[in-house]
Order: structure tokens, then sequence, then C-alpha cells
């Protein structure tokens, strides 16, 4: 149970870590002389994530809401329920009308993706040891958890990024329904990978659920990330010339 225990953690935190470098380390020291957040805040907002996802998975083993058949409304009300989780969060007042917030945001949804993956890699892995399961194969199992923990990272830290954004333009709510539509589509073919027996179409899933992920965070991160920091600058009267490009 501990080997368990520790690949579950180790397949949920390693692509958060990844996915904090690759972005975070164009917006900070050595790459601009004046970072554009605090190190010392994101880790706290990126720990309260851990914490809110490991809580809502625990809420979503509870409830049922995997290993059921999908339904579009409550994978609409589950996604509602992840984006107003980083809400309360986030809409503190220290964080309200900040650019550094999107940052932030972004910490909070990568933490909630990591803890949540950890979850399913734990409930994954022990499964795989039951011989009554028809996932007693580890080779499948640990290519599920390692898609699975992508694309959670890739898709809630997109999100987060959403919900970091409404933020620093004192508008929560109006960016908590842009992120939840992905999001609820997400969060189907996740229901989907949990509820089937047929491994070829669970591979075909989590691939989709990858690149849906992959398009999602490459939209809020790479493409309209610094068009973002630029505007809330402008509305806060700052203006920064060392602002990355967009990709």
């Amino acid at each position: 149970m501990d080997w368990t225990f520790g690949i579950a953690l180790l397949v949920g935190f390693a692509p958060m870590f990844l996915l904090m470098d690759v972005v975070m380390k164009n917006y900070t020291y050595p790459r601009v002389e004046n970072p554009f957040f605090k190190d010392s805040t994101f880790f706290i907002m990126m720990t309260v994530g851990i914490f809110e996802g490991v809580f809502l998975f625990f809420g979503m083993r509870v409830l049922g809401v995997l290993g059921t058949p999908v339904s579009i409304i409550l994978m609409i009300v589950v996604a509602l329920i992840e984006m107003m989780a980083m809400v309360v969060v986030m809409n503190l007042k220290r964080f309200r009308g900040k650019s550094d917030s999107i940052f932030y945001g972004y910490g909070l949804g990568l933490g909630m993706a990591a803890g949540m993956a950890s979850g399913f890699a734990y409930i994954l892995c022990m499964a795989a040891q039951n011989p009554d399961t028809p996932l007693v194969d580890p080779v499948p199992v640990f290519i599920e958890v390692i898609c699975l923990s992508v694309a959670l990272n890739l898709m809630l830290g997109a999100c987060g990024t959403n919900v970091g954004e409404g933020t620093a333009r004192h508008l929560p709510m109006q960016y908590v329904l842009q992120g939840a539509i992905p999001l609820a589509a997400f969060n189907m073919l996740m229901a989907v990978v949990f509820f089937t027996d047929n491994l070829f179409m669970m591979f075909v899933v989590l691939i989709a659920m990858v690149v849906l992920g992959a398009y999602y965070f490459r939209k809020c991160l790479f493409q309209k990330l610094p068009a973002i920091i630029r505007e809330v600058l402008k509305m806060n009267g700052v203006k920064r010339d060392d602002i990355p490009e967009s990709k």
C-alpha cells in the first residue's frame, strides 16, 4: 500500500511542477528582472488548491459521480462546483483587480488538479491489484493514470487562469462560466473513462481528454495570457515592456 500511495503522489504532482515551470519561468527572475508575481503567494495558492482537489475527489467518490452513466447536467454541475471552489479563494479582496491574480489562479488550478489526480491514481492502482477487476494488467493502468493526471493538470490549470483573470478584471462570475463550458465537456469524458470496461474506448477517451486539455491550456496560457496581463496592467495604470509575446 505504501508504494501505491507513493506512485499516486508522483503521478499526480509531477505534471503540476512541470507545467508550473513551463509557464512561470517566463514571468519571473532571471527571465525578467522584476517578477510578475510573488513566489511565496503562488506556492500558498498551489497548496490551497491541493487541499481543495483532495476534498473534491472525496466528494465525487462519496456521491458516486464517477463510475456511473454520463449525465450532461451532472457534469455541468460538477464543473461549476470546481470553478466556484476556485472563486471562493480567489475572490478575496487582496486579489481583486491585480494582474498577479492571474498567476495565483493558475497555481490554484494546478494544485487542485494534483490533489484530484493523486486520488484517482491511488484508487486505480489499488483496483489494478484486485483480481476481480477488469484492469489487472499494470501497464494499461499506468498509462491511464498518467494520461488522466496530465489532462487534469492541463484543464484545471487553464480554468484556474480563467478564474484569476476574472478576479483581476472584477468579473469573476463571467469567467467562471467561460471556463465551466470546456470543463463540463472534460468531466463528461472523464466519467466515460471510469464507466467503460472497454480498454480501447478508454484509451480513445483519455487521448481526447489530453488533446482537449492541451488545446485549452495553450489558448489560455500561451496565446491569451500576455495580452491579458497588458490589459490588466493598463487598467491599473502600469506599463511594462518585458511581457513575453504570445505564441
